[in-house]
């Protein structure tokens, strides 16, 4: 991104006043890359590689997926959206090039063309509980087309509706619990989306990036970044609630630990969310201790609270410490009652 758009980009995106009860929050969605895979062998090299079963992810769908090491831990998560040219991977800014290095050793001599966009952003759009019907804000009538045909999907765990239009943007819904709001994130070039901003109307508020943030630990949607890479195996971040990989499909990097782990075992940690009070979002992989000044965990990812008297965060847990009293940094960390040890915080609906 030249300097010129990244100022323009800057001014544009910088949140303003408390926004109005029921506005369409627009926010700044740094973290996020996206990597273009194509070629006739796409769908087959991704399919080799990553947790997901890629045969399977239809046309105007997007999934939950792992890029795993041999030894089974995640070295950064994915959400793959296919369309007719190929592939478009969404992954962590920070990771993004390194991904796509370790990709590039795989292809070898398949039809297969990996590239990461540059001078692209990601704004996310946020439609508050009770504001759902309110029209698209944008006077940009292919964007709006793609909003709108998102609008009228149903996401689920892990499979989020998708849409890439003829701009190569890419559109996807990604909220886990349309009763909290809908969220819709759009990935393309910084020029586009800043003309998409200058023209949204005044039902628009721009927010921090921490309204995002917030949501996605309240959906229980995990992150891998350059602190926590090659932390966590699938399970251990709740991946299987997220039908992110697949054991049916053959092998693939870290397959057979994850496997094992779920036919022969159970996972000896989970993921969690919880907060600290007093506290400001504490950092990934920050060690959560006991009151023996044990490690039982670690945070994976982290927000303020809406009234900055502490975090909202998600750790994953070791099982064997989870009713000991937990703290981050010398502060007690409590833990939402209603996510359960085998997972399943989506079907307990359990929210902050």
């Amino acid at each position: 991104m030249s300097d010129a758009t990244n100022t323009t980009w800057h001014n544009l995106i910088q949140p303003g006043e408390n926004p109005t009860t029921g506005a369409i929050l627009l926010t700044d969605l740094p973290d996020r890359r996206v990597i273009a895979v194509t070629g006739s062998e796409a769908c087959a090299f991704l399919h080799a590689i990553l947790t997901q079963d890629v045969n399977a992810l239809a046309q105007g769908a997007a999934s939950f997926s792992a890029f795993c090491s041999a030894k089974g831990r995640a070295l950064g998560l994915l959400r793959i959206a296919a369309h007719e040219d190929g592939f478009r991977l969404v992954t962590r800014a920070e990771l993004a090039p390194g991904l796509l290095k370790r990709l590039q050793m795989y292809v070898l001599r398949r039809d297969v063309q990996l590239s990461l966009a540059e001078d692209q952003a990601a704004l996310g759009l946020i439609w508050p509980a009770g504001a759902e019907l309110m029209t698209c804000p944008f006077e940009d009538a292919a964007a709006c087309e793609a909003i709108e045909r998102l609008r009228e999907a149903k996401p689920a765990p892990g499979r989020w509706p998708a849409v890439v239009d003829a701009r190569g943007r890419l559109f996807l819904r990604e909220e886990q619990d349309a009763n909290h709001g809908v969220r819709i994130a759009i990935h393309g070039p910084t020029n586009e989306l800043e003309a998409m901003i200058g023209s949204a109307n005044d039902a628009t508020a721009v927010v921090s990036t921490d309204h995002w943030e917030r949501a996605e630990i309240e959906d229980r949607l995990p992150e891998v970044t350059s602190e926590t890479a090659e932390h966590f195996v699938p399970q251990w971040i709740n991946l299987d609630e997220l039908e992110a990989f697949s054991l049916k499909k053959g092998c693939y990097p870290g397959q057979e630990v994850i496997a094992r782990m779920h036919y022969l075992g159970k996972p000896n940690r989970r993921l969690f969310a919880g907060h600290v009070l007093g506290l400001a979002p504490p950092a990934p992989g920050t060690p959560i201790r006991n009151d023996r000044d044990e490690t039982a965990g670690e945070v994976v990812r982290s927000a303020p609270l809406p009234d900055d008297s502490g975090s909202l965060v998600l750790t994953v847990i070791k099982l064997k410490h989870l009713h000991d009293p937990l703290a981050i940094d010398g502060l007690a960390l409590s833990l939402d009652p209603h996510d359960t040890i085998e997972g399943g915080s989506h079907r307990a609906g359990a929210r902050h």
